[in-house]
């Protein structure tokens, strides 16, 4: 594994396991955007499982590979589907700029894992 693949996996895995920590805080402006989805109370919490589960995913791929790139694909579509609600819900840019740093950081991760 090159180390530019190795960088960006931790790197991005820190970012998921932490901001997995904060959804299960159930911030109010969180729970806000997940009501205003549509979801149950406590959707968030999946969220966030989904999150850690992904960073999880990205260290154990420094052992073995394909893991990590399955983990990584998965966070990619994870944030496109994100953008995609921030859209839907017509949220203002600043809003969505959070979830299309994070899709860059995995779709990156993502890249480095492939070559």
């Amino acid at each position: 594994m090159s180390g530019a693949a190795t960088f960006f996996s931790v790197v991005t895995a820190l970012v998921m396991i932490g901001s997995a920590i904060y959804e299960f805080t159930s911030p109010p402006k969180f729970v806000d955007l997940v009501a205003r989805l549509g979801r149950y109370p406590g959707f968030e919490r999946t969220l966030g499982a989904i999150k850690g589960l992904g960073g999880l995913g990205l260290l154990v791929g420094l052992a073995f590979r394909p893991i990590g790139i399955l983990a990584a694909l998965g966070l990619t579509v994870y944030f496109i589907l994100a953008i995609r609600a921030h859209s839907k819900l017509r949220d203002p840019g600043s809003e969505s700029v959070p979830a299309a740093v994070l899709f860059a950081l995995c779709a990156l991760t993502l890249l480095t894992l492939f070559f």
